[in-house]
């Protein structure tokens, strides 16, 4: 299992590379002028090269990259072009919020999608099935920032139980607050995880309640919560961990919409600023930040196989 972490690390490394190098290019290519939106809107022409040569903006684009990955080496991601702030520091004020909303998200989509997904799939083909399969094809196709004014219309401007914007921070008014501010944002990235993890666990439990060692439980006379959790369950989980990995970088992707939908102070909305004011260096700060992010997550799968598979632990 060691052996198994340290190549899936190390072979992280050239993708966390080649990441940065596309990034980089690409925002380069950006249109509009990082040092015209330092220097101000009233800036001159010498004003707009005082400040590209200020930043480092006036050098080759390969040796700018080297510069960055040297400093990104050490644990510098460098500085805001407008605040002039750390990097770093603009990060890790975010994080929290942003880490805050993926729990809850994840739990939610957790505690609904595999509960439907066991339940289509103990009656395959069937009407509950086909009701829990067409919802979940619908939910899937609903962007989560159409489904986040939704919620606000209904639970937060017309009937006022959630507040429609704001984050309250977990140690600072209770555990209550925290979630009442996190609530609906949570439910608008989990529809759509949570109705992809519905339709895999169905699927993947179809197929293993289908297999002779499920049978042969059967004909033994064990409990169905037994076979249902024991054999089907844990039998299935590989696709179902998978599954889950992978909805990792989509809530992150969808923390960008919905936290500027709930004006929600995290990641997402950071990004949103930083690309409107050409912000390079926090652009990229966020883009590896959640590059490594969704790495360690798709780590802590692979290691989740050898708990569902033994024989892949070797």
């Amino acid at each position: 299992m060691l052996r198994i972490m340290l190549r899936r690390t190390l072979s992280a490394i050239p993708l966390l590379l080649a990441l940065s190098l596309f990034v980089f290019v690409l925002l380069d290519l950006m249109e509009g002028n990082a040092a015209r939106a330092a220097a101000g809107e009233n800036a001159t022409a010498e004003d707009v090269a005082a400040a590209s040569a200020r930043l480092g903006l006036d050098k080759p684009l390969l040796v700018r990259y080297a510069l960055w990955l040297g400093n990104a080496i050490q644990g510098d991601l460098g500085q805001s072009l407008l605040s002039s702030q750390s990097v770093s520091s603009l990060i890790m004020e975010r994080v929290p919020v942003t880490l805050s909303l993926a729990l809850v998200t994840m739990i939610i989509a957790i505690l609904v999608g595999i509960p439907l997904g066991v339940v289509a799939a103990l009656r395959p083909n069937r009407p509950l099935d086909r009701v829990v399969t067409g919802i979940a094809s619908i939910l899937m196709a609903m962007p989560p920032f159409v489904v986040g004014l939704v919620l606000v219309l209904v639970f937060a401007i017309s009937t006022t139980l959630f507040p429609a914007t704001g984050y309250s921070a977990l140690g600072e008014s209770g555990f209550g607050e925290w979630l009442n501010h996190l609530i609906l944002p949570a439910i608008a990235l989990a529809v759509i995880s949570g109705a992809e993890l519905a339709r895999q666990t169905r699927a993947a439990m179809v197929d293993t309640l289908g297999m002779d060692f499920v049978r042969t439980a059967r004909a033994k006379g064990l409990r169905s919560p037994m076979i249902i959790g024991k054999h089907g369950l844990k039998n299935a989980g590989v696709p179902i961990v998978t599954v889950l990995g992978l909805q990792a970088g989509r809530v992150l992707g969808g923390a960008v919409t919905v936290e500027f939908v709930f004006a929600l102070p995290g990641f997402g909305s950071l990004a949103v600023s930083s690309v409107n004011q050409r912000d390079i260096p926090v652009i990229l700060g966020i883009v590896m930040v959640s590059a490594v992010g969704v790495l360690i997550v798709n780590l802590v799968v692979d290691i989740s196989y050898g708990y569902f598979n033994p024989r892949l632990r070797s």
